[in-house]
């Protein structure tokens, strides 16, 4: 079963086999290596990680959502401007004049009286609409197990899996910078990656089981690293290099899966990892699924799902505010009231808002190795005693 196209690797695969076995039977004669004669473990670190969208010609059918020189007019407009006014402050702020054509813009929120930040207050404004995608194909995997009863839902167009829920791809589906098929990468999500890997602490996926060349069940740990990755001479993520694990609890996650014909698949109830606040704060998944293929040259790819609250999704594009709009083309306030509208899970007891929503995200593996920070992972000084005897000299 194939759950995701291959990218082109770049290099020789027979250079990167010799190099690869040199450093595991290396690594095995220093006593690094953490597999035992019960158990074989396979290590990486996650070289791209973005929401899964399957862009198609009929997501759209009223086209995508405009960019900002209409999300700024419609806006002024909805808001009371006048049409040639509203131009007039467009102009102001293509020159940078802040008054006359930031302010306006970014205040145009009203409480009462008064003029408001529309990006901390996206309520303050009149819902400018959103197109939200359409269509009969979308990435992801049928986390409310309703499968084909469920009208509403998409189907998998790799594994023809009936029911899937994507919400997320509903709200990016519609975005120009997020238009892609796999093996493209959409625009932004591949921009806001690229600046935070080279400073942001790598993620970890480690699988272990008694014998990858037949069925059977695996476990799967998900960790946090201390250190980032690193690139080579061509600006791609470095392989086999050496990670430590943070030992920080709210990062260490282990669940079990099985290997079925070369693939992995598995479910757990939470997956969390701490993120970077440019590129998402953090990622705290229930009713999570997964699925990962080996590949021949070491690599891996594969897909997570599950359901995350979506305020840190509206956080990630409304704290960069006007500059998300002028230069990502997404009308904040449009996207808080849509994120409200399409998310399908964990409802507010007192108001009956759902708080999370259905989402996807592909994910691209190089092999690395791990070894655990000081006491290992989850472990760490929890109490004031502890910390002063390991600071004491």
């Amino acid at each position: 079963m194939v759950i995701a196209p291959k990218k082109t690797r770049h290099g020789s695969k027979g250079a990167y086999a010799r190099v690869l076995t040199m450093a595991l039977a290396g690594a095995a004669l220093a006593g690094f290596t953490a597999q035992t004669a019960a158990a074989e473990s396979r290590s990486f670190a996650f070289n791209m990680f973005y929401p899964a969208t399957y862009t198609q010609p009929d997501n759209c059918p009223e086209g995508v959502n405009p960019t900002s020189h209409e999300i700024f007019r419609n806006a002024l407009i909805t808001t009371g401007t006048p049409p040639e006014k509203a131009e007039h402050i467009i102009e102001e702020a293509v020159k940078q004049n802040g008054n006359a054509g930031y302010k306006p813009i970014t205040e145009r929120g009203k409480i009462g009286e008064k003029q408001v930040n529309a990006y901390t207050n996206p309520l303050s404004v009149p819902d400018p609409g959103f197109k939200t995608a359409v269509g009969k194909f979308a990435l992801g995997f049928n986390l409310d197990g309703r499968g084909a009863d469920d009208a509403s839902a998409f189907e998998n167009p790799w594994t023809h899996e009936k029911g899937v829920d994507n919400q997320l791809f509903r709200i990016y589906g519609c975005l120009a910078n997020y238009q892609a098929t796999p093996p493209a990468y959409p625009n932004y999500p591949l921009e806001t990656w690229e600046m935070v890997r080279d400073t942001m602490p790598a993620w970890l996926i480690t699988v272990t089981a008694d014998d990858f060349s037949k069925d059977g069940e695996v476990t799967i740990s998900v960790d946090r690293a201390l250190n980032h990755l690193l690139r080579d001479a061509k600006g791609h993520a470095r392989s086999l290099g050496t990670f430590r694990i943070d030992g920080d609890p709210r990062s260490h996650n282990v669940f079990k899966g099985k290997i079925e014909k070369g693939v992995i698949t598995a479910a757990a109830p939470k997956l969390y990892f701490l993120g970077d606040q440019f590129f998402f704060p953090d990622f705290d998944f229930t009713q999570v699924k997964m699925t990962m293929e080996f590949e021949e040259d070491g690599h891996a790819h594969g897909m997570v799902g599950g359901y995350l609250p979506w305020l840190p999704i509206y956080y990630q594009h409304g704290q960069n505010g006007l500059n998300a709009e002028t230069f990502r083309g997404m009308d904040m306030v449009g996207l808080y009231r849509a994120l409200m509208r399409v998310a399908d899970a964990d409802p507010d007891p007192a108001t009956g808002q759902n708080r999370r929503m259905s989402t996807a995200w592909l994910m691209e593996l190089i092999p690395v190795f791990t070894v655990p920070a000081d006491g290992g992972p989850g472990k760490v000084a929890s109490d004031t005693a502890t910390i002063q005897s390991a600071r004491a000299p």
